[in-house]
């Protein structure tokens, strides 16, 4: 049973939160505060969140506007690509009345319900549409939803199937999406995944192949034989959507330990991207509570200490994360910021973060995949002792000195956190990971190795032999250096002299 909330309920003062048959669970004065709790019970029964309740229409209908004459079906021929009621600016999808093939959403210009696949010549895109994110849907997806169709008109999707559903895999089919679409693609995976459990939606030897369950899948244009590929790319875009929302770039924090006296931090611009590292060497490895692989905890962040000049000197205020934490987006735990090495979800409840005195604390249950297990050996063998962590500051949520020199972080959005392997201090961004293994592809040479000797190189301290030698090596076997080429290359060349001196 879904729940809704409702500003008309005769049982609260302001927003209500109730089942279906109207019984109330919670009465708010602030939306949002009715919105979170609406959110909350719902994913704790597994269940997609109602809505706002339809307002009820009041009597005297002068007050409506006449729906116009060009209101039709989007997908008459006549009508621009893209352009249904479901994708317009005056489209209020928290007001919604009806269900199945009967459900409607409010039209702001209309002041009339309106059905989502349906179009009128007021249709304005809505501010998202203008946005930078590219939602140029992958093919793989478009034939995902383009079998979901084929099942869905074979009857193969069972009963639970919305009409919205079927609408927007036709859109995908045709290579459209929103991003709301991919938003809550990307939930409804995470949340959906345990449905491929059963043989009949993940077995295509199964007599019963495709279960309901697989159809819904690719309906929402993922393949579920290989989940995998339509989810990253939803969890890369989704995030990429939620960034963009703040209207920041993300940083990323690395944390070093000193030898005994605080912290330091080492910090390279690249695309107005901020990166620092701390290190710890205070990870907690133990077997999972549940017996099933291991489980870790470690600080990403940690307060009221001063970084290294920036030029300007930083702090991260203790609180800073608590509004990000009380809130229910997704955070997800990567190794080395890289998407397709994912370790663990607020969502699954495979990560758990939380404000201490100390900082952000991380526990995560690490997943029985090749990356866990690499990352659980890493760890026992003392080898990794870094933790980042990407965000962006909403407005106010920082506060500078009146000198320009001093910057405390006083709220954080926080997006991901990673552990980070494998590289030293100069290497500070999941960019500056993958460029690394590039050269280390195209040369032959052994990224660990070529990363130290950068190091060296960068911080302007004499090389070993061995060093120089294995630079020398590199800008040998990549020599002409093509347009194309890791932005290492420069630092090496721009350092030859170093080389020459060094040896």
């Amino acid at each position: 049973m879904p729940y809704f909330i409702n500003d008309e309920n005769p049982d609260c003062a302001g927003w209500a939160v109730e089942k279906e048959d109207g019984e109330v669970i919670g009465c708010h004065t602030v939306k949002q505060d009715a919105v979170d709790q609406m959110v909350a019970v719902s994913i704790a029964e597994d269940l997609e969140p109602g809505g706002q309740r339809a307002k009820k229409k009041k009597k005297k209908m002068t007050l409506y506007r006449e729906l116009p004459d060009n209101y039709r079906p989007a997908l008459s021929e006549d009508v621009p690509e893209g352009r249904a009621c479901g994708n317009c600016a005056f489209y209020d999808e928290t007001n919604v009345q009806g269900e199945g093939d009967d459900l409607k959403a409010w039209c702001q210009r209309w002041e009339d319900y309106v059905d989502g696949g349906f179009y009128c010549n007021a249709w304005e895109p809505r501010e998202e549409d203008e946005r930078q994110v590219n939602l140029n849907l992958p093919q793989y997806i478009r034939d995902n939803a383009r079998k979901g169709l084929d099942s869905y008109a074979r009857g193969w999707a069972g009963d639970g199937l919305v009409d919205r559903t079927v609408r927007e895999a036709r859109e995908m089919a045709a290579g459209r999406i929103t991003e709301d679409k991919v938003v809550r693609a990307n939930a409804w995976g995470a949340r959906h995944m345990v449905d491929l459990d059963a043989p009949k939606n993940s077995d295509p030897d199964n007599d019963d192949w495709p279960g309901p369950g697989a159809v819904a899948f690719y309906l929402w244009g993922i393949d579920p034989l290989n989940p995998e590929q339509a989810m990253n790319w939803f969890a890369q875009k989704a995030e990429a959507i939620e960034m963009e929302e703040e209207g920041r770039g993300v940083s990323s924090f690395f944390f070093q330990r000193k030898a005994d006296d605080g912290f330091g931090t080492v910090v390279v611009m690249d695309n107005q991207v901020e990166t620092r590292r701390v290190t710890f060497n205070d990870f907690e490895l133990r077997e999972a509570a549940s017996g099933d692989g291991m489980s870790f905890s470690g600080y990403a962040a940690v307060f009221n200490s001063d970084s290294e000049p920036l030029p300007f000197i930083e702090r991260i205020a203790p609180g800073a994360f608590a509004k990000s934490l009380k809130s229910r987006n997704n955070i997800r735990m990567y190794m080395n910021h890289d998407s397709s090495m994912l370790l663990a979800t607020t969502r699954a409840k495979t990560l758990r973060l939380q404000e201490d005195s100390k900082g952000l604390l991380v526990d995560a249950d690490l997943p029985d995949t090749s990356v866990g297990r690499d990352l659980s050996v890493l760890m026992q063998r003392k080898d990794v002792d870094s933790m980042s962590f990407g965000f962006t500051v909403p407005a106010g949520g920082d506060r500078w000195s009146d000198d320009g020199m001093t910057r405390e972080l006083k709220q954080i959005r926080l997006f991901e956190v990673s552990v980070v392997t494998g590289f030293p201090a100069y290497t500070a961004t999941s960019a500056s990971v993958r460029s690394f293994d590039a050269l280390a592809t195209r040369t032959g040479i052994d990224a660990d190795q070529l990363a130290a000797a950068i190091t060296v190189l960068e911080a302007g301290q004499n090389l070993s032999s061995d060093h120089a030698a294995l630079l020398r090596e590199t800008v040998a076997k990549l020599e002409p250096v093509p347009q194309s080429a890791p932005s290492h290359l420069a630092v090496m060349q721009k350092h030859l002299d170093l080389i020459k001196n060094a040896i």
